[in-house]
């Protein structure tokens, strides 16, 4: 099991050549034909990995043409308790990456300390903390980057690889085929 502490766990393979019109070779319990929107966390429990699932769940139920998936790595069982303690998952797929290949598919591999500690993430931390959002029932590790990818019958469209936690952004609706 990853580390959530500052420990980083062995690297995956990471794809460093991923650009819009790419294939990705989902597995096969998350592949469909048509749109798909794939929300990599970097581990459940934190505070952004909350905020995001939240607006991921709330971009599903405006956009549902589009199979919406969260991709997580942590315990699967602790992800799941997460979920539930933050609202639930309704419109929304999870998947469990444990190896976290699918992460390195994608292009996500390890980010800086200042992805997680510097001081935008920090600041962020703080608002959410504010707003009730903590860290809680975390699973995972901090080093893996998140992301969002929107695919359609397989080939990249469009992607947000964030510089920060703050950077977290969804597709406008336009970016759908719309």
């Amino acid at each position: 099991m990853a580390s959530i502490f500052l420990k980083k766990p062995p690297m995956q393979a990471v794809r460093g050549d991923l650009r819009v019109g790419d294939f990705l070779d989902l597995p096969l319990e998350i592949r469909s034909p048509g749109q798909s929107l794939l929300v990599f966390v970097r581990h459940t429990g934190c505070p952004f990995a909350e905020r995001d699932i939240k607006r991921a769940r709330a971009w599903a139920a405006e956009n549902p043409e589009v199979q919406v998936i969260v991709v997580t790595h942590g315990d699967e069982g602790l992800r799941d308790t997460w979920v539930a303690d933050i609202g639930g998952a309704e419109g929304l797929t999870l998947y469990h990456d444990p190896e976290r290949c699918l992460y390195g598919q994608a292009g996500l591999g390890f980010s800086a300390a200042s992805h997680f500690m510097g001081f935008p993430s920090l600041l962020g931390v703080m608002r959410l903390w504010r707003e009730g959002t903590r860290n809680r029932s975390a699973s995972g590790t901090r080093w893996q980057r998140a992301g969002v990818l929107l695919l359609k019958d397989g080939k990249l469209v469009w992607r947000n690889i964030p510089e920060s936690a703050e950077g977290f952004r969804l597709p406008q609706k336009s970016s759908c085929g719309k």
